[in-house]
């Protein structure tokens, strides 16, 4: 309906336009014969300047309709005018009509996109659902068909097209965008039952915001999409000191929108993990050895530590991506980050004082800020330090994932470091989370066997997978479930972290039968989560399980190669999503505003419903989009693989810097096991 409209408003403009002229003059030699010579079709040379950015130069293509009128699209580049260094484009498509020595072009632009709040900036919420149409008539001059122009809200346009090239076979500028479809499989009678009875519990479908999506399609079929935009990817690498602003109102929030997406496509896989890499040792791994925030001041220098109240898990991750690179690149420096990071994970079963508690997470300790709270100051050796209770069953897939890797790669000519992997391991089987959760029992029992060669372990290890349930394909660990855009994300990952530690354990201690059932266990929650395309979890299940044959019963009934083999290939984007650097902004994020967006009419983790107190009706809100991590997930995630697919909203404070180890873990996975592609 609004193409309809600026269409009509085109034709319109022109008749008009057209009926209050004069009668034409002659029109210019040098026009003539531009015009005689194939019309105005093909790609023009343009010339402009902007009230607010200055001189510009660019094309103009104009490209033949069935309909007869143009398709254009008009790229222009600003000459003197730079953001953070880059140059600025302006990409805008529209329709044109054009007669005897006239042109009338228009163009619907959008006021906002999902940034909401930029610093002391704001937009409002009328931007984001009304298009701005901007509605340019190129008259005869004798420098060329000329127009002056407003965009309505920041700049006025004087800008003029002379010479002429042919079209190129593929427009200049090709919108690919996509919806891909992440609906799954039904939905069993049986669940829908729970999920009925959480909503009502809630009151979910009585919820107003909730009410006003029920007529949207999408909401009635429960579907959800995962937006893939590869839109630009090879513009960027080949033009990485551009940023180009799509169909937007070319102002600071439109060109930040942008300039994300061109610090994730314009560089190599590599130069983010070697600035991501740089970074995390420079800046996010504190005194202690544990991954944090780093609080930055406005030239970008690190002004202190903020504790990750979760660092025993990511700092695990961390070290297994530094013993992935080691292994990959044999770099030293990778292999002194992974004895910095197994010391603070080792301190973490030390600083309690209590052998059945390990910490989540350690910082320096400050007398300005004595610790409150679940903090508490260590004591004797560890009096320099602050910890933070409560290591959990998450938490302590950290440790055993950072042991792991860490016996992967530590020399054994370092006696001192492994008799304290052999001692740690063995504390390991007598924390209290091992009685609590005893699927976390095996592994501290094979680590144990493994680090110390003691064969009463191993046999511990191999009886401790009998005592665990069992399906047909494999150890039951947890309840992996995705119906319709609802799963327990957070726990994917950590299913991925606690899968390539059993699967490496099992392999290392020669126990082939369990190896080969954890295998097809990972294939297994690879297929539950196909439609959601959770790309870390694609490159785990093909380094520790499909490249090594494993299929299981569920591929074989519910997917097939062809279909991993895409998923694979498609996984690589998981890494081409994520910028460097990383935004640190003070902004807001809204992509509810969005005239596309809506609702999920399954609420998010419902099954927090049974808390008390109840958690508000807005936290069970999601939607049916999950968008790439340049417009949503980049601005604010800490650690992008364990976070809700759809959520929609966001917001973050600048000088508060994330660690990027998401990325250097994803990264150097791919690279251990081999994934194509990864440039």
């Amino acid at each position: 309906m609004r193409a309809l409209s600026s269409f009509l408003f085109l034709f319109l403009s022109v008749l008009i336009f057209n009926s209050c002229s004069h009668k034409e003059r002659q029109v210019p030699r040098d026009i003539a014969s531009l015009q005689t010579n194939g019309g105005m079709e093909g790609i023009w040379f343009l010339q402009g300047t902007s009230s607010t950015r200055g001189p510009y130069n660019g094309e103009l293509e104009l490209r033949k309709a069935g309909d007869g009128t143009f398709n254009v699209v008009r790229i222009v580049t600003y000459i003197n005018y730079f953001f953070d260094g880059l140059r600025v484009q302006e990409v805008w498509t529209g329709k044109a009509v054009a007669n005897a020595g006239t042109l009338t072009v228009t163009y619907d632009i959008r006021q906002g996109d999902f940034i909401t709040k930029l610093g002391s900036q704001k937009r409002e919420a009328s931007d984001f659902r009304n298009p701005i149409t901007i509605l340019a008539r190129f008259s005869r001059t004798s420098a060329g068909l000329a127009t002056s122009f407003s965009d309505k809200k920041v700049s006025d346009y004087s800008e003029w097209i002379t010479t002429r090239r042919d079209l190129e076979s593929r427009p200049l500028w090709v919108n690919e965008r996509k919806y891909l479809d992440a609906k799954g499989k039904n939905i069993p009678l049986l669940v829908r039952g729970i999920i009925k009875a959480f909503k009502m519990d809630i009151g979910y479908d009585k919820d107003s915001l909730v009410k006003s999506y029920k007529s949207r399609p999408e909401f009635k079929n429960e579907q959800p999409y995962m937006v893939f935009d590869p839109t630009d990817f090879d513009f960027y690498r080949n033009n990485k000191d551009i940023i180009r602003v799509v169909n937007k109102i070319t102002d600071d929030i439109s060109i930040t929108e942008s300039a994300v997406k061109r610090n994730a496509y314009a560089p190599s896989l590599d130069e983010k993990a070697r600035g991501y890499d740089r970074n995390a040792a420079d800046f996010h791994l504190n005194e202690a050895g544990m991954l944090s925030h780093a609080v930055l001041d406005e030239k970008g220098r690190l002004v202190s530590y903020s504790p990750d109240g979760d660092s025993a898990l990511w700092t695990g991750m961390y070290l297994g991506s530094q013993a992935m690179r080691y292994l990959t690149t044999n770099d030293s420096e990778a292999l002194q980050n992974v004895r910095k990071a197994l010391k603070g994970l080792m301190t973490l079963m030390d600083v309690t004082g209590n052998p059945q508690e390990f910490a989540r997470t350690l910082a320096a300790y400050d007398p300005k800020f004595p610790p409150t709270g679940s903090w508490h100051r260590g004591t004797g050796p560890f009096e320099n330090l602050v910890w933070l209770e409560g290591g959990n069953n998450d938490m302590i897939k950290g440790l055993t994932h950072g042991f792991m890797w860490a016996g992967l790669v530590i020399p054994k000519s370092d006696i001192e470091t492994w008799n304290e992997l052999k001692e740690k391991s063995r504390r390991l089987i007598n924390l209290k989370i091992m009685n609590e959760k005893p699927h976390n029992k095996p592994v501290a029992l094979g680590l144990a066997a493994w680090m110390t060669g003691d064969p009463a372990l191993k046999e511990q290890y191999i009886k401790s997978y009998d005592a665990l349930s069992m399906k047909v394909s494999g150890y039951s660990f947890d309840t992996s479930f995705y119906w319709h855009g609802t799963s327990d994300w957070s726990g994917i990952n950590l299913g991925i972290v606690g899968d390539i530690t059993n699967i490496n354990l099992a392999d290392i201690l020669g126990q082939t039968k369990i190896r080969d059932q954890l295998r097809e266990r990972l294939m297994d929650s690879w297929v539950t989560f196909e439609p959601a395309q959770r790309h870390l979890l694609t490159m785990a299940a093909y380094g520790f399980a499909y490249k090594h044959g494993t299929r299981g019963g569920n591929f074989r009934s519910d997917t097939n190669e062809a279909r991993f083999e895409s998923a694979l290939a498609q996984s690589v984007w998981g890494l081409r999503e994520i910028p460097y650097p990383r935004p640190n902004l003070t902004v807001s994020i809204d992509h509810s505003l969005k005239p596309e967006w809506c609702i999920s009419p399954i609420p998010r983790l419902f099954w927090k419903a049974v808390k008390k107190p109840e958690p508000p009706i807005d936290f069970f809100y999601q939607g049916l989009y999950n968008y790439p991590p340049f417009e949503y997930q980049a601005f604010a995630s800490n650690f992008i693989w364990k976070d809700s697919a759809f959520l929609y909203q966001t917001s973050h404070n600048k000088g508060d810097e994330n660690s990027g180890v998401d990325y250097l873990y994803a990264y150097w996975l791919a690279r251990y096991v081999g994934v194509k592609n990864v440039d």
